[in-house]
């Protein structure tokens, strides 16, 4: 039995450890770092608490003029990984995926609070990979001293610099186990980005609830347990590269909001934050995708969903085609076809809003299975429309364990047009 511990008695491990200055103390080098190391323990466990991820910027997109080459632009923005350590890239970056600074990882003492960054030699090739943001440390200039008799020192740095990198993880043997053989080209972005959503592990869960754990799911727990993937790591995106460049760069499949951690090891893990922030990052990958997809796309409303998406998130938007409007759009009809409800009810904006946040509660959409999906107009939007105002016409669409969010227009009512909630 460990040694017991009594009411009120000071429980010491693990306790930041401060200076203590006082005007007669001989103040050492040894005694600065410790204080040094205090606020930096300090605001690591303010930022564990927070939560891990990114809190604003780093989005990450190909580079425009690269061509073939494997360049991505990452936006200046601020993360925190799953140390509590806050990493910040200051400025816009240009980043090449096929060139490394230095022959090996630089080793950092400032950083050693996380497992440390698998060092080994760098290979790059066509495939998948994970870009991740991770901290890192360099020194500045040289600082003036006194007995060293003017020699050079290692000690003399005048600055260390707490720095980020761009680091590129393989990530080819994790996609790639069990990834189906004859998997269509046109499926494998919504594929990794389901993968990486553990959506999969999450059905097994449902099945046994009680014997089933939810504490690892998804590429990116994978990867930490080969330990490819560090605590020090903040993901930022999947690229997939081959012989033609960037094939995509698939951001909201691994980047994550702000996520408070619950190691609970049981079904609790479904009241925790950490769900609710997939959902929202699969919503947010759906806009992403289907921009992507509209853009690529001789004629958008030729579109048909389960083409290009094996999953759809719980809820989300799809822009239509609209007579007069430059903006392309999509066909419901054709986009949804048997999986979309056979009728479209009207909703409203406010409604909207409530109905996207309690997406954050359900599952993503199986367009393989036979479950419906319902469709609305959102009020505002379609009055617009008919208004004749220069807007695009849109489509909501939600899974069906969603509550029904159609509004009746008793004012609005005519002989044959029926306002009320039409059947599924």
């Amino acid at each position: 039995m460990p040694d017991q511990i009594k009411l009120q008695q000071p429980v010491t491990d693990g306790s930041l450890r401060a200076t203590n200055f006082f005007n007669g103390r001989l103040i050492t080098g040894a005694d600065l770092t410790r204080e040094q190391n205090a606020r930096r323990e300090a605001v690591r466990r303010i930022g564990r608490a927070t939560g891990n991820g990114v809190v604003e910027g780093l989005e990450v997109a190909k580079e425009p003029a690269a061509g073939d080459e494997p360049i991505v632009s990452v936006r200046a923005g601020t993360a925190v990984n799953r140390c509590g350590i806050s990493l910040h890239l200051a400025q816009d970056a240009s980043v090449n995926l096929l060139e490394r600074f230095g022959a090996t990882e630089q080793p950092s003492s400032i950083f050693g609070v996380c497992r440390a960054i698998q060092p080994g030699t760098y290979t790059a090739g066509f495939g998948f990979y994970l870009l991740v943001l991770s901290p890192s440390q360099t020194v500045e200039g040289s600082a003036p001293t006194s007995g060293l008799n003017n020699a050079f020192a290692a000690c003399s740095t005048d600055v260390i610099l707490e720095t980020v990198q761009f680091r590129l993880l393989p990530a080819d043997n994790f996609l790639k186990n069990g990834m189906p053989s004859d998997l269509d080209d046109k499926l494998l972005r919504n594929y990794v980005a389901y993968r990486c959503f553990g959506t999969a592990d999450i059905v097994n869960f449902f099945a046994d609830p009680l014997d089933f754990s939810l504490e690892s799911y998804g590429l990116l727990d994978e990867m930490r347990g080969q330990q490819t993937l560090s605590d020090n790591d903040v993901p930022l995106a999947i690229v997939h590269w081959t012989s033609e460049g960037l094939e995509f760069v698939e951001m909201w499949a691994v980047r994550r909001r702000l996520t408070s951690r619950n190691d609970d090891a049981d079904w609790t893990q479904l009241i925790s934050d950490r769900r609710p922030s997939d959902i929202e990052a699969m919503m947010r990958q759906f806009a992403d995708h289907l921009e992507a997809i509209r853009n690529a796309a001789n004629d958008p409303s030729t579109v048909i969903a389960d083409e290009h998406f094996r999953y759809l998130p719980p809820a989300g938007m799809l822009p239509l085609v609209t007579d007069g409007v430059l903006g392309r759009g999509f066909d419901a009809g054709n986009f949804f076809g048997a999986n979309g409800s056979s009728n479209i009810i009207s909703t409203d904006g406010d409604r909207l809003r409530v109905m996207l946040n309690q997406a954050l509660d359900h599952e993503p959409c199986d367009l393989q299975s036979d479950e419906k999906i319902q469709l609305y107009h959102v009020r505002e939007n379609l009055k617009a429309v008919q208004d004749g105002r220069n807007v695009q016409k849109v489509l909501a669409f939600a899974r069906h364990s969603l509550p029904f969010f159609g509004v009746a227009r008793f004012d609005e009512a005519k002989f044959n047009k029926d306002r009320f909630s039409a059947p599924i």
